[in-house]
């Protein structure tokens, strides 16, 4: 198992919306065979920053199969001009 964590954050002004976008986004990477959980929270100090935790089965099921695929797109559709830059994506495994 593989946990990714994606930090967003809001445009000024955008932060519910953002928030909002995210947890319809949910739906659609759950969508994907190989995710085991997905879920987001919100951060307390800087409410415009928000992190979204997926686990998957493999890194492969993350930045290949689902990043490859159409729900991928569908997935950044969703939350599309609502944040900043690029969300800083990272993984980790237990060890």
């Amino acid at each position: 198992m593989v946990t990714e964590i994606a930090l967003f954050t809001a445009i000024p002004g955008k932060e519910e919306e953002l928030g909002q976008a995210i947890i319809k986004g949910l739906d659609t990477i759950r969508e994907h065979p190989d995710c085991i959980s997905a879920h987001a929270t919100r951060c307390i100090e800087h409410p415009g920053r928000y992190m979204v935790t997926n686990v998957w089965t493999s890194l492969e099921a993350h930045t290949v199969d689902f990043r490859g695929g159409p729900l991928f797109t569908q997935w950044r559709k969703t939350i599309e001009g609502l944040y900043e830059g690029q969300p800083d994506v990272f993984h980790y495994q237990a060890f």
